[in-house]
């Protein structure tokens, strides 16, 4: 069994080693990847049934299981693509409660607010 042993220098004393990015690709990584995410927008859905062999729904409805939100809860869903979990999470805490969903995509927004308005189930009124 192999272990990792962590250094225990200052960060100051620590040699830096070469590094052949530049000091922008964070930005324009991000840049590239909400790009993509907003390209895929209109096939999102369709990618996940294909990817996952539709397997995402159920991991979908494990995970707002496991979140143990309930009745009367706020709930917030982070990088929520076309809104699934965030439909599912409003199923879960009801009227009462309030459901976020967020996406740094503006299309994949636009989706799942189009999708929301087809749904037109009073429980899903209460997703912003």
């Amino acid at each position: 069994m192999t272990s990792l042993h962590l250094s225990r220098l200052p960060l100051s004393g620590r040699r830096r080693l070469p590094n052949s990015r530049s000091s922008h690709r964070p930005v324009r990584c991000a840049n590239e990847r909400q790009a993509l995410f907003s390209r895929i927008a209109p096939v999102y859905d369709n990618l996940n049934d294909l990817l996952s062999l539709g397997q995402h729904r159920i991991w979908k409805r494990m995970a707002v299981s496991w979140s143990g939100a309930k009745k009367g809860d706020y709930a917030l869903d982070l990088c929520c693509g076309s809104g699934d979990l965030a439909f599912l999470l409003s199923e879960k805490v009801g009227s009462d409660g309030k459901v976020t969903g967020l996406d740094f995509s503006k299309e994949q927004l636009l989706i799942a607010s189009s999708r929301q308005n087809l749904l037109a189930k009073g429980c899903h009124n209460n997703i912003e």
